[in-house]
């Protein structure tokens, strides 16, 4: 599972059946959905169910676990709201302090993760956001998204992707995830927008707009596109740049344009050649 995914079906664990009325504060291992192991819950200062503020709330060093799946903050909190049939349920899941979501496919951390089963999303915020898993690291400074319905996800602020040596960089980044032959979401194409910046072991590329498609490992740009190796900057209206290859095309506007560039000598098979 990505990282992304993974803070997802982390704080989905905080929706389980089990997790209604006095029963969750009276116990520290609930039961799960018959395919799963149960759900366990520690803090280091209380569980509670506050009955009149509708929540169930853990404090202190708080950890809930399921197989290998754990989320760790200073605050555990649910909200639940009364149904017009009769019952509960939990309409708002959040992670408050130091959050820390680790499972075998990843790790994320944040200051604050919110769950909004209504929108069905869940957004990470804080100083520090990052998200590691087998797709590379996405880093944010001010918000990161998972849409659970549209399996999409959102990066703002200073956003960026870290696969090895490249890096993908924008104001906005939009991944889109697919499901591979496991059953597992994996990150299938990364859009960026504004200040885009794409950086390899010997390129920089920068424009308005990018599409990084991670099966091909090809970044296409368009809009004030730039290319430069070393000393050497070419100028157009679209480019490709294949980060496997290490191979950049500037491209032309269709129909008219020219794409333009500075080339400066260089020794034999030096680097600042494309």
């Amino acid at each position: 599972m990505t990282a992304l995914g993974l803070a997802a079906a982390l704080l989905w664990l905080l929706i389980m059946k089990g997790l209604t009325g006095p029963a969750w504060a009276q116990s520290l291992s609930l039961g799960g959905d018959g395919d799963s192991g149960p759900v366990q819950i520690e803090a280091a200062e209380s569980l509670e169910w506050r009955s009149e503020e509708r929540q169930y709330v853990a404090r202190g060093d708080a950890v809930i676990r399921r197989d290998d799946l754990e989320v760790r903050a200073d605050i555990l909190r649910a909200s639940y709201r009364e149904l017009a049939e009769g019952g509960t349920e939990i309409y708002r899941a959040s992670a408050e302090g130091r959050v820390e979501i680790e499972t075998g496919g990843g790790r994320a951390q944040a200051d604050l993760a919110v769950y909004d089963l209504d929108q069905n999303v869940v957004v990470l915020t804080g100083d520090d956001l990052q998200l590691e898993s087998d797709d590379g690291v996405v880093a944010a400074e001010d918000s990161l998204e998972y849409w659970l319905d549209r399996q999409l996800a959102v990066a703002r602020g200073g956003a960026s992707v870290t696969r090895d040596d490249d890096r993908v960089s924008g104001d906005i980044l939009t991944g889109e995830f697919v499901e591979d032959d496991e059953g597992q979401l994996r990150l299938s194409v990364v859009s960026a927008v504004g200040n885009v910046l794409i950086l390899t072991a010997e390129d920089r590329a920068s424009g308005d707009q990018a599409v990084y498609d991670l099966s091909t490992n090809i970044a296409s740009l368009s809009g004030n596109v730039r290319l430069t190796r070393g000393d050497n900057h070419l100028n157009g209206d679209f480019a490709e740049v294949n980060l496997d290859t290490g191979v950049s095309r500037l491209l032309a506007q269709p129909g008219g344009g020219r794409v333009r560039g500075l080339l400066a000598p260089g020794d034999e098979g030096g680097d600042n050649r494309f």
